[in-house]
């Protein structure tokens, strides 16, 4: 039988073993200011009976709180004491993010944001810290960028990377938020997350792209008019297998997107085929017969082509690196006069041509790979411009036939009115 001793606070029950009858354990028990029954289990009585000591003056004070609620609000300090860099780890680790935005989160975290913010703890983590951090790396980017301007490379200011690092700092803050470890973010700059890019895209015409086509190598030469055609990213370009392409009937010709290559170095990773963007970016896409005998003469170079063979692999064979790419695209475009030409372009070709021949938003979204309307409604704007301006064109030909003819008359040395008498009679 377990004995209880009577206190003038609180009870202390004595804990024994049912076999042996030897004391075990010390359960403290008090009723508490909120009309609950507290307890807590001791190895010892002394320890019993200071916790009941220390409920008591807690009361006492008017400081008390339940245990429970203690115990939470003493686990939430600990975790908040952690450093903005234990955190990020966490944060990064909890997220179920593809292997290139691992790899952007990553890189951003250990070259701009930690170096500078990562040894503060979270809960001391300031809006003015944020702040602080933000002007100085813009001022540090916009050199970078500046100098690379000047050794040649492609133009930029340092805005893109400046909103990624600004993005990915936003994201673990965000999460820290909802795992309760903060009460409110401290990234809060205004416009950190609004971004407008540098480069404005270019269309292509139609000769542009069969020359931008011809000065391309031979192993690269039908990934032109193909991401011109049908809008694949450089990614699922180089990831496409030779079973994603149907060109049994050149009619009805199509290529399924089913995975992606990635743009990095990090660690061998280019040389990895993923899941696609998102699962809208899972498709599949009608390629325009014009595009099918270029497709099989391109696999026709080669000696063996099997259904699992990459449609454009590396020379050496394997995944090939999207810098392959880029490097002979710089080659092709400054021989067109293009220079500011990026080939992503192609998709916003293809995207802007599909949109102008009448596609609407759906299929606009379904030729993309997006799952955001707002996203593809530029192209639709693009073609309503085109659609405007070809109705102006039209409404204008009326009054330009008129003109023509008031200038006729007026060689003829008639005037307006005179010319209207002699149609009279």
């Amino acid at each position: 039988m377990a004995g209880t001793a009577r206190r003038t606070f609180g009870t202390l029950e004595a804990r024994k073993n049912s076999d042996t009858g030897k004391v075990t354990s010390w359960r403290a028990r008090y009723l508490g200011p909120d009309l609950e029954r507290h307890h807590q289990t001791f190895g010892d009585k002394m320890a019993a009976e200071a916790w009941l000591n220390a409920e008591r003056i807690l009361i006492d004070r008017g400081e008390w709180k339940s245990p429970t609620r203690r115990e939470q609000e003493a686990r939430i300090a600990r975790a908040r004491a952690i450093t903005l860099r234990d955190w990020a780890t966490r944060s990064i680790e909890g997220k179920s993010l593809r292997d290139s935005t691992k790899y952007r989160y990553t890189r951003a975290l250990e070259k701009r944001i930690l170096p500078v913010l990562g040894d503060i703890p979270l809960k001391d983590l300031t809006r003015l810290d944020v702040t602080s951090w933000y002007t100085a790396l813009r001022v540090t980017l916009a050199n970078e960028a500046k100098a690379r301007t000047w050794a040649g490379e492609e133009k930029s200011d340092g805005r893109g990377a400046l909103f990624s690092a600004y993005q990915v700092l936003s994201s673990i803050l965000s999460d820290a938020v909802d795992h309760e470890l903060l009460e409110a973010s401290p990234a809060k700059v205004k416009g950190g997350l609004k971004y407008k890019a540098v480069h404005d895209p270019i269309v292509l015409t139609a000769q542009q792209m069969w020359w931008l086509a011809d000065l391309m190598p031979d192993y690269l030469r039908a990934i032109v008019p193909l991401a011109a055609s049908t809008g694949l990213r450089n990614g699922e370009l180089r990831a496409l297998k030779v079973r994603h392409l149907d060109l049994r009937n050149p009619a009805r010709s199509t290529v399924t997107v089913r995975g992606t290559a990635a743009n990095h170095k990090s660690a061998g990773q280019y040389t990895r085929i993923g899941d696609p963007k998102t699962d809208a970016s899972k498709r599949t896409v009608a390629i325009p017969s014009f595009v099918v005998p270029v497709l099989k003469q391109h696999l026709g170079q080669r000696e063996t082509v099997g259904p699992d063979h990459l449609v454009f692999p590396a020379r050496r064979g394997g995944v090939m690196h999207a810098s392959i790419i880029e490097r002979n695209w710089s080659v092709a475009r400054a021989q067109v006069g293009l220079d500011e030409l990026h080939f992503h372009d192609l998709r916003h070709t293809a995207l802007t041509w599909a949109a102008r021949a009448g596609a609407t938003l759906a299929e606009l979204m379904a030729i993309a790979g997006h799952r955001n309307p707002t996203v593809v409604l530029r192209y639709q704007h693009a073609s309503d411009q085109e659609r405007l301006h070809a109705i102006a064109e039209s409404v204008g030909a009326t009054f330009g036939d008129e003109l023509y003819a008031r200038r006729q008359r007026r060689a003829g040395g008639l005037s307006d009115g005179g010319a209207a008498h002699a149609d009279d009679a």
